[in-house]
């Protein structure tokens, strides 16, 4: 079962600051069945779920919460998984649209 999260609950995992640990992230949960589901909702890219690619992984300072990126099918538009660091649980996800954030064409 996946759970949408709206911008304030999104938001509120963010703390102080999100850092790129793409690079160096491990993973704390298995993703891709919740990955899947999103799939069937179209949510996100099935190329980038067939090839299990992640654009990037940020986590906050407070190293509580993973924000780990996924392709949609729309340019700029990124179904972002929130991790929940400490209970090692998937919180949910939020579609976050940069062309909208911050004016993107």
């Amino acid at each position: 079962m996946v759970k949408q999260l709206n911008e304030e609950q999104y938001l509120s995992t963010m703390g102080n600051k999100m850092n790129n640990v793409t690079e160096s992230a491990e993973p704390l949960v298995n993703i891709w069945n919740y990955a899947k589901q999103l799939l069937k909702n179209n949510l996100i890219s099935e190329y980038g779920f067939s090839k299990k690619y992640v654009e990037a992984v940020y986590e906050n300072t407070e190293r509580t919460y993973q924000h780990i990126l996924l392709f949609t099918n729309q340019k700029n538009f990124y179904a972002v998984i929130v991790v929940d660091i400490v209970h090692k649980i998937i919180l949910g996800h939020y579609i976050l649209d940069l062309n909208e954030k911050y004016g993107l064409i």
